[in-house]
């Protein structure tokens, strides 16, 4: 059978943006995360516990995968939020991303935002 085009997925690109919004800072990562990209995201991560902002939102709507090194990348921000005392949140993702936490037993030690309330 011939291989269509549609057949083939490449990933896009990893990459991670930060907006900042007075006090809070969001975190966009974008693709996969996985072990080669997880410290793009921990370094930007770091860098908003570093600076002193008050709040750090993780927004997952644009990750398409995430591996054990990205979850353990999150639970080491989560950690790290802590010892900033700064607040430490996530956006949901796609489901597939959602069910990947649940499954993981990660879900519940997060807070969440709603995506809304980043408009």
């Amino acid at each position: 059978m011939p291989r269509v085009a549609e057949d083939y997925r490449i990933p896009e690109a990893f990459s991670v943006r930060t907006e900042q919004h007075g006090d809070l800072a969001v975190i966009v990562p974008t693709g996969e995360l996985d072990l080669a990209t997880a410290p793009a995201l921990e370094d930007a991560l770091e860098r908003a516990f570093n600076g002193g902002t008050g709040k750090v939102v993780l927004d997952l709507r644009e990750l398409e995968f995430i591996d054990s090194s990205g979850l353990r990348t999150l639970l080491t921000a989560r950690r790290r939020s802590e010892q900033a005392g700064a607040q430490f949140s996530l956006v949901a993702g796609h489901r597939g991303l959602e069910r990947t936490l649940e499954i993981a037993g990660v879900h519940k030690v997060f807070h969440w935002t709603p995506a809304e309330d980043l408009a």
